[in-house]
């Protein structure tokens, strides 16, 4: 896993930033925004275009700078562990605990990304129960 640092921003706009020059980024890997005196925020790649890229930072734009934001790209996907234990808990955007019921103790963690689904190729429910509101 190689994790690169970029530094500086090209544009900022709502919860985007957009960087320039970047080289080696995946479609939904995982960065970690910094700016000074604070601690990083998780984002995730949204988009690529060449040497763009876009990252969707979860925990917001605001107090980011486009000469001091230290993005840092981490090489890796989301992953969730994965176990019985998580049946009916509640997690946020980056499948942490937000019920406090603490952590999810699993071995198995799996990435959260998948193939998209094309909705042409569904089979399409043939036997279903069907209400009527009245």
């Amino acid at each position: 896993m190689i994790c690169i640092e970029y530094e500086g921003l090209h544009e900022i706009k709502s919860s985007l930033v957009v960087l320039k020059n970047v080289s080696g980024a995946v479609f939904d890997e995982i960065v970690f925004v910094k700016v000074p005196n604070e601690l990083p925020r998780a984002g995730r790649v949204i988009q690529i275009d060449g040497d763009t890229a876009v990252v969707l930072v979860f925990e917001g734009t605001r107090g980011l700078t486009l000469d001091e934001t230290k993005v840092k790209f981490t090489g890796r996907l989301l992953k969730m562990r994965l176990s019985e234990e998580i049946l009916g808990r509640v997690f946020d955007g980056l499948a942490r605990p937000r019920d406090g019921l603490g952590e999810v103790f699993a071995e198995e963690k799996r990435e959260i990304s998948g193939a998209a689904l094309n909705p042409v190729e569904r089979i399409y429910p043939r036997n279903y129960i069907h209400r009527w509101l009245t």
